[in-house]
């Protein structure tokens, strides 16, 4: 199969000028699309990274955005019905496969990793990327996929699990030698030693006990 991996600015596009602007990360794939009345709907599916307040922010602009025809939240999980615009129609072609979400970053970035059997497909993709955008190609080669990232496909954790787990990497706890504490972790998430450190034992439980069963 064919796989590309590049990056484009976004900014300026509806999905990265909100990343931007709250501060968030997007994570997300398209999971079908399909057109009426000469409007094109795709059904996107993902998590929204970051700040509590930040995402509390963009949740509340979306659910009164006119840009979705269906919209629901469950907690950083999202499912929406967009009405998306002709231009993009390329980047849902029926030849690709998504091989991990993609990635909107807080510079309103997008980063893409895609899949497909036709390679012609996926160089058209590319010329009207390089015309539209500022971008990166990362990579562009034929190779045997491993395997497929799905949002979803994933530990169960609550989300003061995952704060804590996301913490704990980010600040160097995994690290030899370690560069923090659980002590200094709990400071820092202000709330009693003995509560971060049960969230985190739960978060490294399933997340252990998942990949054991993958």
């Amino acid at each position: 199969m064919w796989v590309i991996k590049f990056r484009l600015n976004g900014e300026n596009i509806f999905f990265g000028s909100l990343a931007k602007k709250f501060n968030i990360t997007l994570v997300g794939y398209p999971v079908s699309r399909y057109e009426k009345n000469k409007q094109l709907f795709i059904n996107l599916v993902g998590n929204i990274e970051g700040e509590n307040a930040d995402k509390f922010k963009i949740i509340k602009f979306l659910k009164k955005s006119k840009y979705f025809s269906k919209i629901e939240f469950n907690n950083n999980f999202f499912n929406i019905l967009i009405k998306e615009e002709k231009k993009f129609l390329p980047f849902y072609n029926p030849y690709f496969i998504y091989l991990s979400p993609v990635k909107i970053d807080s510079y309103g970035n997008y980063f893409y990793h895609l899949g497909s059997w036709q390679k012609e497909e996926l160089s058209k993709l590319l010329e009207i990327i390089e015309k539209r955008y500022k971008f990166k190609l990362f990579s562009f080669h034929e190779e045997k996929i491993k395997n497929i990232s799905i949002i979803g496909v994933e530990p169960n954790l609550t989300d003061k699990q995952k704060q804590a787990y996301e913490l704990a990497v980010k600040s160097g706890y995994y690290e030899y030698p370690k560069k923090i504490d659980i002590k200094k972790l709990a400071t820092l998430s202000k709330i009693s030693y003995s509560t971060f450190q049960q969230h985190l034992k739960y978060a490294e439980k399933k997340i252990s006990e998942f990949f054991v069963r993958k």
